[in-house]
């Protein structure tokens, strides 16, 4: 689910932007005002969407004027700062 946003134009992924803020915004009224909404994670869900999309839509429009800059990923563990002695101060 997370990865199928990377496979969809420019104009589906405005597309599903659209319907998921039409369903948070219904889901939003069933909550507050009839208080009929039975899973409310229904609202979180749709908005991780519409945040992943949106992430996707900047990602193409950078790297269509070339601007992305690729992040290599992290082998292992990040490297520790400076420790700092627990003891007492010489």
């Amino acid at each position: 689910m997370k990865d199928d946003f990377k496979s969809l134009n420019l104009e589906d992924l405005k597309k599903e932007i659209q319907t998921s803020s039409e369903k948070v915004r219904e889901a939003r009224f069933q909550f507050g005002v009839t208080r009929s909404l039975e899973n409310t994670k229904l609202i979180r869900n749709h908005k991780k969407r519409i945040a992943r999309a949106l992430t996707v839509v900047r990602e193409k429009e950078l790297s269509a004027k070339g601007e992305l800059k690729q992040i290599a990923p992290k082998a292992g563990s990040a490297p520790k700062a400076a420790q700092t002695s627990k003891g007492k101060k010489k």
